[in-house]
């Protein structure tokens, strides 16, 4: 089951796609750690324009191992923030865990940023241990995709940044 928004039919779709890597041994000894490489850390995935509205609608993950290898080597479980980079502050309430391989996921979130030079950021921690069917692969790649809308219809936006207005449903914005 899904659930259906209605968005303006100018809305912008930018699909995004960032990669994550985990080295094995690096810097954690026999394990492929996430959580520790630098470059896994507020990683830019879309440069936002000022007084828009944007709309997360689908997440993909995928990797260079498979399903069965990423979710029998789980040490540490893998989340993924996502801010915006000039407020610093998570788009979803809590990390969003990275339990599985993920194909078309829904995970619908409106935000809006009014700053110009904003960006989408992700950040990806996790550790990986190295399973025997895994000896000889030295990075794990952990990949990401999202389906993000953006909105700049002034009509939209405006109700959108209107707490009392009942025509976009987004009244338990923070």
């Amino acid at each position: 089951m899904s659930v259906t928004f209605q968005i303006p039919t100018e809305a912008k779709f930018i699909p995004t796609s960032t990669k994550f890597d985990g080295v094995f041994g690096v810097p954690t000894p026999g394990v492929y750690d996430f959580t520790s490489n630098a470059a896994n850390q507020n990683v830019s995935v879309l440069t936002l324009e000022a007084n828009t509205v944007y709309m997360i609608d689908r997440i993909n993950v995928g990797a260079n191992i498979s399903e069965e290898q990423f979710l029998g080597s789980i040490n540490s479980f893998p989340v993924l923030y996502m801010k915006k980079k000039q407020k610093n502050k998570n788009l979803y309430k809590f990390p969003v865990p990275i339990g599985n391989l993920i194909d078309n996921g829904e995970m619908t979130n409106f935000f809006y940023t009014d700053n110009r030079d904003d960006e989408l950021i992700m950040t990806f921690e996790g550790i990986l241990n190295q399973l025997a069917s895994m000896v000889g692969i030295a990075t794990v790649t952990i990949q990401i995709s999202l389906n993000i809308y953006m909105i700049d219809s002034a009509w939209f936006v405006g109700s959108f940044r209107d707490r009392t207005a009942k025509t976009i449903g987004q009244k338990n914005r923070r």
